[in-house]
C-alpha cells in the first residue's frame, strides 16, 4: 500500500459510520452501497494494517486505531470545511461549534447570548446540546465536542477551564410555606425540613450537600430529580423547599408561584466554567463564540 493516498471521501465515510453505528445508514448518507462502505473500512484496515471496528451481534465499537482515526478525520473534515468556507464566504466567521451544556445553564443563561451570536454570524452552524454534567466531561475529553459549559467546573490534566458566570443561589419555597415570608433565612432556619434536590452525582447537589453539612443543618431529602424543570415542578406542588440558581425561578417568581428567599450570612454562588481540551486548538468560530460568551 506504500505510495496509496487517502481520499477525503474516505475519511468522511468512516466519520459517518461512527456516528450512525449502521452501515446501511452511512452509506445512504453518502450516496454509495452498504457493500461499498464495507469495501472502503477493509480498504482502511488493510493501509493501516490495523482493525478499526470489533463487529459483533448487536455491536459497534472503535477499536483504539479507530478511534484516533476517528479523531483525526473529524479533524480533517473540521479543517476542510473551514477552508471551504472562508473562500465561498471571504471576511465572514464561518465553521461548526459542537458545544454541550447542562440544561438549567443552557436555558437560563445561553439562550439569548447564542440568537445573538447567530445572528451575528449567520454562517456558523452551531451545535448546542443538553447533557449530564459526566457525560460533557466525557465528550470534551473524547472530542465528541469542542466545549462544554458547566456548573462547579473541577480540574482534568486534559482540561482547560476558562471561567464564565457566577450564579447567585438561593432558598426557594412554595408561597404558603412559612418561610415565604421571611425576608432572609439562615441555614439553621432549613434544617429538617423537607427538601428536593437534584440527583446525588450533580456537582450542585454535592455543593449544596457541602454547605448544609459545615452549618450542621440536616434537611429530609423528599424527592431527587435530574432537571431543574422538574425539581421546580415539584416545589411548587408543596413537596418540599429546595436551592436554587435564583436566575432560574424568576419566571416563577414572577407568577408567583414560587418565592426566593435570600440566605442571609453572605450570598452563595455557584460558579460557572467553560471546558475544552488544553492540547486541542479552538477553530476561529469556537473561539470567537467563547469570546462572545465571556465578554
Amino acid at each position: 500500500m506504500k505510495g496509496t493516498r487517502l481520499h477525503l471521501d474516505l475519511f468522511r465515510v468512516f466519520y459517518d459510520l461512527t456516528q450512525t453505528k449502521s452501515f446501511s445508514r452511512a452509506a445512504a448518507q453518502n450516496y454509495l452501497t452498504q457493500s461499498a462502505v464495507s469495501q472502503q473500512v477493509s480498504f482502511l484496515e488493510r493501509h493501516l494494517g490495523r482493525k478499526l471496528i470489533d463487529r459483533g451481534k448487536g455491536r459497534f465499537s472503535l477499536t483504539e486505531t479507530g478511534e484516533a482515526l476517528l479523531e483525526g478525520s473529524r479533524k480533517i473534515l473540521e479543517a476542510y470545511q473551514e477552508v471551504v468556507d472562508r473562500v465561498r464566504h471571504p471576511g465572514q466567521l464561518s465553521g461548526m461549534i459542537r458545544a454541550e451544556t447542562v440544561y438549567s445553564i443552557g436555558l437560563y443563561q445561553l439562550d439569548i447570548s447564542v440568537k445573538a451570536f447567530l445572528q451575528r454570524y449567520p454562517k456558523v452552524n452551531l451545535h448546542l446540546e443538553y447533557n449530564r454534567s459526566d457525560r460533557i466531561y466525557s465528550d470534551v475529553i473524547h472530542g465528541t465536542c469542542d466545549l462544554g459549559i458547566v456548573a462547579y467546573p473541577w480540574h482534568h490534566p486534559l482540561l482547560r477551564i476558562i471561567p464564565f458566570k457566577k450564579e447567585k443561589l438561593t432558598v426557594v419555597c412554595p408561597p404558603e410555606d412559612a418561610l415565604a415570608s421571611k425576608g432572609r433565612v439562615r441555614f439553621r432556619a432549613l434544617d429538617h425540613k423537607n427538601f428536593v434536590a437534584f440527583d446525588r452525582d450533580i456537582p450542585t447537589r454535592k455543593a449544596i450537600d457541602d454547605v448544609l453539612r459545615r452549618h450542621k443543618v440536616f434537611v429530609n431529602i423528599v424527592q431527587e430529580f435530574d432537571n431543574i424543570e422538574t425539581l421546580k415542578r415539584s416545589v411548587e406542588a408543596g413537596s418540599g423547599i429546595s436551592i436554587l440558581p435564583e436566575n432560574t425561578v424568576a419566571q416563577e417568581v414572577k407568577t408567583k408561584t414560587l418565592v426566593c428567599v435570600p440566605i442571609s450570612g453572605g450570598t452563595l454562588w455557584r460558579p460557572t466554567g467553560i471546558i475544552c481540551r488544553k492540547d486541542r486548538s479552538l477553530s476561529r468560530a469556537t473561539k470567537a463564540f467563547v469570546g462572545w460568551l465571556t465578554k
